[in-house]
């Protein structure tokens, strides 16, 4: 498989093979969190959709200074933030994980269901730019400098959010009596 770098090339001359194969390997990453930062995966993939349309119309511009899913949430998260300034309403969370197996009992598919909504109503607790960098950093793995260019601020803000979203999240859980 070829590096992300020369795929990244490839896709700015025109190659169409290797376009697709970034938007291959990128887009279950990208989709991912935006439906954990969205809580509703109706809204992703919206999102999603337009940021791959974004990304293709603006893939000259691409430098690879980070990675190129860092770009992706970074072209997402500007367009969850300007489809929230414009709804100027919080999305609701949504169940609609599908992950299970076919041989997953009627029980087990209930209970990975609820553990599902219990995760995704935790994470309403939390505002949209904690839910952004927690999501980045725990979900994902993403570093602090990857996670400060994706949502545009300093990386100390990055660590103040992540602290207060796990402060949050704990108090939260406490108060569900969740432990």
């Amino acid at each position: 498989m070829p590096d992300e770098t020369s795929l990244v090339r490839r896709a700015q001359q025109n190659d169409r093979q290797a376009l697709e194969e970034l938007f291959w390997i990128n887009y279950p990453i990208l989709l991912g969190a935006l439906i954990r930062i969205t809580g509703d995966p109706r809204s992703a993939e919206d999102i999603a959709q337009e940021t791959v349309l974004r990304a293709i119309v603006n893939l000259e511009r691409y430098e690879p200074r980070a990675k190129f899913s860092t770009w992706l949430i970074t072209i997402a998260l500007n367009t969850h933030k300007n489809k929230l300034r414009t709804a100027r309403r919080e999305i609701l969370t949504e169940d609609v994980f599908e992950t299970g197996s076919e041989e997953e009992s009627a029980e087990e598919k209930a209970l990975r269901n609820m553990a599902v909504d219990e995760a995704m109503s935790l994470l309403d607790a939390l505002g949209p730019e904690k839910r952004q960098v927690f999501v980045l950093r725990h979900y994902y793995g993403f570093k602090y400098e990857e996670i400060a260019d994706a949502v545009g601020c300093p990386i100390g803000t990055v660590r103040s959010r992540l602290h207060d979203s796990v402060e949050i999240l704990r108090r939260e859980i406490s108060r569900r009596d969740m432990k």
